[in-house]
């Protein structure tokens, strides 16, 4: 539903807003001394962290595409 250019800026905002949630995730079990969730793919922190971008990201897109292209 959007053109080339709507999606390079939606990559964009979604992109920044996963950096952006990884770090705070990661800040916040930092804090409370949780270091790793798992051990199922080696030399990760395990599936809890690879999930850590969503947090941020999957709302920003839902946001953006409900009330600029619905």
């Amino acid at each position: 539903p959007f053109g080339a250019t709507g999606a390079f800026f939606i990559g964009l905002a979604v992109c920044m807003m996963g950096f952006l949630g990884g770090l705070v995730m990661s800040a916040i079990k930092r804090d409370l001394g949780v270091k790793d969730w798992g051990y199922m793919i080696s030399g990760h922190g395990g599936m809890l962290d690879r999930m850590d971008s969503l947090c941020f990201a999957a709302p920003i897109f839902f946001h953006i595409v409900r009330y600029f292209y619905a």
